[in-house]
């Protein structure tokens, strides 16, 4: 019996030990061989791209499966053998559409272009509701009357932010009652034949629709300077949609928890997150044979981040618990993220944060950068993981063009949970970016393995760090996300 407790006593001594050097365990733990291994694997041309739908992709998600199986992580009701399901929609553009609003009419494509929706003839009341802000809603009754608003928001400036915008937008008028949502574009920086080329000119990707679908539709009009619409006034017109076809397909995050050593941070979850799909095969760039977009830096990279947290906490557990979550169909509209969030595998208000690491790719290897720094509490423990490993911090490098809320972090942002991302160093969009974003040439060859274990060493320290954190880290003030986080958490 006392040998029994001499060995305990050692185990324990042993797992304390490791606890309080997690640096040096880490920089064990995470290898540049197995770093390149995983690379390797996850963006070969063999796995042509990892498309949504694709045999390959349910290949890659075998593999994460298999390896949170082989060390030991735990599956989580809802997430049976690790996946858990997402009901993913495949649309294909409708063959003929057109509006009138007014006095004045719109054709498909020429000036009407279809965000979401089904077939549809409707002949009835539209009633304008300026930008649809929430506040602006809340003074009209929508019920059963087609939403005609301005595109976006007032404070969106570019496409992104304005597709963000409408996508929120529509799924309130959707909430409310209304029977769709029909908004004018009064901006200039896109050309609209490439508006609807990009979400006409082929199959389009969504998520299954709870309920009846409502149409979608942007317009054009001939002259943005007659839009003296105001707010509440109704107006008789016609929206009718033909041809288009919606098709259910199965699609799955990959999901695995490791259960927190304390008895009462333990029921507190940091979701960790990294999408694994990416865009699949194309057309051969010019002078080249290469149609494979093998995605490596986008987002081979992410996915070997959590990989290798899920290695390192499988035999450090913190004191929070710690889901690791693979998620699906991000190049598609965050659409594995977003399912997430609406369907959490725990509650949401048990999330505390959501590190998710996703990039273009870097061109400054001297640092790591958190798109969100300066946005939640948690940047002050991020600074203090980038020392051991003698790297810097970077934030955004261009706020206008919305980094942060084009990628999966911001699923669980707008629900208002604290989330960050960390990736590898970008300090500006340059052509060093741009040479490898989207196209054949970001293979596994290109990238430096030295620096990226140094990442993933630090990525990992980050996620030990703020699983063990004693204060709960939130927004801060005035935050755009704040408002969400105090009403998800029920805080004043």
């Amino acid at each position: 019996m006392r040998n029994a407790f001499v060995l305990m006593g050692l185990i324990f001594s042993i797992t304390l030990w490791g606890q309080k050097n997690p640096v040096t365990e880490i920089t064990k733990v995470v290898s540049q061989p197995e770093v390149e291994a995983h690379l390797g694997f996850m963006a070969a041309d063999e796995m042509r791209g990892r498309d949504t739908g694709s045999p390959e992709l349910k290949i890659a998600g075998n593999y994460i499966a298999n390896y949170f199986r082989q060390h030991g992580l735990k599956t989580v009701p809802g997430a049976e053998q690790f996946f858990q399901p997402v009901d993913l929609e495949r649309f294909t553009p409708a063959t003929d559409a057109s509006a009138e609003v007014g006095n004045e009419s719109f054709q498909i494509k020429e000036s009407l272009v279809i965000i979401d929706g089904a077939d549809i003839s409707w002949n009835g009341e539209f009633v304008y509701v300026g930008y649809g802000s929430n506040a602006e809603l809340d003074k009209i009754d929508i019920k059963g009357k087609m939403v005609l608003a301005l595109a976006g928001s007032k404070d969106a400036d570019n496409v992104n932010k304005i597709f963000s915008a409408s996508t929120g937008k529509y799924n309130e008028v959707k909430a409310r009652g209304g029977a769709g949502l029909v908004e004018f574009l009064t901006f200039s920086q896109f050309p609209f034949p490439a508006l609807a080329n990009f979400f006409m000119g082929g199959p389009r990707w969504g998520l299954k629709s709870a309920g009846t679908t409502i149409p979608h539709v942007w317009l054009k009009p001939a002259d943005v300077k007659k839009i003296n619409f105001k707010e509440g006034d109704t107006y008789t017109g016609k929206l009718s949609i033909s041809g288009l076809k919606r098709e259910l397909i199965e699609g799955r995050n990959v999901v695995g928890l490791i259960e927190g050593t304390d008895p009462k941070l333990k029921e507190e979850y940091v979701i960790v997150t990294a999408h694994y799909d990416h865009i699949g095969v194309g057309k051969p760039s010019a002078g080249s044979q290469d149609s494979i977009f093998n995605g490596a830096r986008d987002n081979a990279i992410g996915t070997v981040a959590l990989l290798q947290t899920a290695k390192y906490l499988a035999q450090y557990p913190t004191k929070r618990s710690v889901l690791l979550v693979a998620v699906t169909s991000e190049e598609k509209g965050l659409l594995g993220s977003r399912w997430y969030a609406d369907h959490p595998l725990v509650p949401l208000e048990k999330h505390v944060l959501n590190i998710n690491c996703d990039g273009v790719g870097y061109n400054d290897k001297s640092i790591i950068t958190s798109i969100s720094l300066g946005r939640t509490t948690a940047d002050e423990v991020v600074k203090k993981a980038i020392k051991p490993f003698g790297l810097g911090l970077g934030g955004d490098p261009d706020p206008k063009e919305g980094f942060y809320d084009r990628s999966d972090q911001v699923s669980f942002a707008s629900k208002g949970v604290p989330a960050i991302k960390l990736q590898p160093g970008l300090a500006k969009m340059d052509d060093e970016i741009r040479k490898y974003y989207h196209r054949q040439a970001d293979e596994v060859s290109s990238l430096d393995f030295e620096y990226l274990t140094k990442f993933y060493r630090t990525f990992v320290y980050a996620v030990t760090l703020l699983a063990n954190e004693p204060t709960r880290p939130f927004w801060v003030k005035d935050d755009k996300y704040e408002a969400a986080g105090k009403k998800l958490y029920n805080r004043n």
